[in-house]
Parts: structure tokens; C-alpha cells; sequence
């Protein structure tokens, strides 16, 4: 990782707008996401945003003349990150927001931030977990345990919906780490590309074995949420993502875990009327000030 030069304010000035894109574009795919399942089964609905969006990357990087994986080991690891960050963090994360609300599903996906810290920790290359974040590890799990603490007006199965987000953003974060190390020499345009044609595949053979064809009816609203999840959450912010993994410290980059539900908790109550119960709102705060704790640096770069 290189840290980005503190007098070259065009560098500054890019980092600023890719954070800008992962805080505000991932936001508010939730709300995209919730939308587009209410009108298309969710795996083909989300191979077909990464098929999509992984071509659209593939002509960029073309254009650009970036590197695509070339050798054996770069290879395996694209395949390990399709499963990881594509197939099933979001291939879950798309079929849980068919039950769970999308302000629900976002706080949820904060623990990504938690989890990025804690497995960050371990390893020869493991960075040192200060006192500040091991407090902030343990308020983020308790934070947690109110967002699934059982409710009488939850539906039945809500729990095991609520498991699969943090399952989801659990795998978000393993292949975090895992590419933070990782150390390919692929550039970061042809990298996503590559990362979502395969992802996007292995989500439409899901959806197909799952015989989620004969309900795939393409529709306005579904296509639009589809569209903008391939060129905003997908094409765009995940480039964002991964070049500012390389640029800037991963807990800074994990920042945006705690501001994607605020994002996401004020579209979801503006144009699906999700409201958040007592509890769960006390569990957004302890959740959100854990991951502060976690991911805010001692002494900002």
C-alpha cells in the first residue's frame, strides 16, 4: 500500500471522490437492492447486475491497457475472490433483503468493518489491535446481538435471515484481507472486471439450478435497480473500493461501514416508510460506535 502524498492535491482530490463513492453509491444500494427483488428472483437478478457490470469493466480495461490475471496464482485468487466478494457475500446478502428491511440489511453489513479489524489482527502480517479496538470489537458484537435480539413482530425466519447478512458481510471481509495481502500485480479496473464475470456467472448457474428462470420477468423497476447496481454499486465503487485499498489504510477504507446505513436508513424511510424498532435503533448506535472506534485511526494520515 502506498500512502498518498501529502502535497499532491489531485491525488487528494481523487481519493476524496472514491470515498464519496463507497459512502454515498453503497448506501443506497440497499434500497436498490430491496427494490429490484420485489420484481426479480434474486440470484439471476444479481448475476445478471455482475455479468453486466464485469463486461462494462472489461472494455475500460481494455481501453486503458490495464494488466489482466495472467499467471496461475492470479488466477486461483480471482476465482477465490468471485466466491468471497461476489457469489456469496452478495448472493446472500440479495436473497436475505427479500425478508429483512433494507435499513435492517445495511446496519447488518456494517459488521464488515468489526470483522475486517478482527481478522486483520491475525497472521505473520496481522496488524496490532489496539485497546481502542478491541473496545470497539466487543460494543460492535454487543450492538449486534440488539439488531437479532428476537421480537415479537418479526416474521418467522427472521433470525436465519438476519444470520445470512452476517454471514455475508463476514465473507466481504475475509476477502478483504485476503486481497490486502494478496499483492497481484492486476490492475484494479481489469481486476473487478475479471472478479465479476466470474461472480456473475456463478450466481446465474445458482439461479438457474435453483429454478429461479420461469420467474424472471423483466420489468421497469427491476431493470432500473439492475442498471444502476451494475454501473454505480458494482462498476463504480467497487473500483473505488479496491484502488483505495492500495492507496490508503484498510480501517480508514473501512470506514464506510458506518456510514452506508445512515445512507441507507434515511432512503429506506423516505421511499419505503421502514421505521427502525427501540431496540434496534439503540443497536445501530452501540453498532455505529464500535465500528467508529475500530476505524477511525488514532492520528488521521
Amino acid at each position: 500500500m502506498n500512502p498518498p502524498a501529502a502535497g499532491d492535491p489531485r491525488l487528494r482530490l481523487k481519493i476524496a471522490a472514491a470515498f464519496a463513492a463507497i459512502y454515498l453509491i453503497w448506501g443506497s444500494t440497499f434500497l436498490a437492492i430491496r427494490l429490484g427483488v420485489r420484481e426479480m428472483p434474486p440470484l439471476l437478478f444479481a448475476g445478471t447486475r455482475f455479468l453486466v457490470a464485469g463486461a462494462l469493466l472489461a472494455v475500460v480495461a481494455t481501453v486503458m491497457r490495464e494488466r489482466f490475471p495472467a499467471t496461475g496464482r492470479e488466477w486461483r485468487y480471482m476465482a477465490l475472490f468471485s466466491v468471497l466478494m461476489i457469489a456469496f457475500s452478495n448472493g446472500t446478502s440479495t436473497h436475505a433483503l427479500q425478508y429483512l428491511p433494507s435499513n435492517e440489511g445495511a446496519l447488518l453489513a456494517a459488521g464488515s468493518a468489526l470483522w475486517i479489524a478482527a481478522l486483520g489482527a491475525l497472521g505473520p502480517n496481522g496488524h496490532h489491535l489496539s485497546p481502542k479496538g478491541i473496545v470497539g470489537l466487543l460494543l460492535g458484537l454487543a450492538g449486534v446481538a440488539l439488531l437479532v435480539w428476537p421480537r415479537e413482530s418479526a416474521p418467522p425466519g427472521h433470525v436465519a435471515w438476519q444470520a445470512a447478512m452476517l454471514a455475508s458481510s463476514f465473507s466481504w471481509a475475509l476477502g478483504t484481507v485476503v486481497y490486502r495481502n494478496a499483492r497481484l500485480e492486476v490492475g484494479p479496473v481489469a481486476f473487478n472486471a475479471v472478479m465479476m464475470l466470474l461472480g456473475g456467472a456463478w450466481l446465474s448457474i445458482a439461479g438457474l439450478a435453483a429454478g429461479e428462470l420461469p420467474r424472471l420477468h423483466w420489468s421497469a423497476g427491476g431493470l432500473v435497480a439492475m442498471l444502476y447496481l451494475a454501473v454505480f454499486g458494482s462498476a463504480v465503487a467497487y473500483t473505488a473500493y479496491s484502488w483505495l485499498l492500495q492507496r490508503v489504510a484498510a480501517d480508514r477504507v473501512a470506514t464506510f461501514a458506518y456510514v452506508n446505513p445512515a445512507v441507507a436508513t434515511v432512503l429506506g424511510w423516505v421511499f419505503l416508510g421502514e421505521a427502525l424498532a427501540p431496540a434496534q435503533v439503540a443497536g445501530m448506535v452501540v453498532v455505529l460506535i464500535g465500528v467508529a472506534l475500530v476505524t477511525i485511526p488514532s492520528r488521521l494520515a
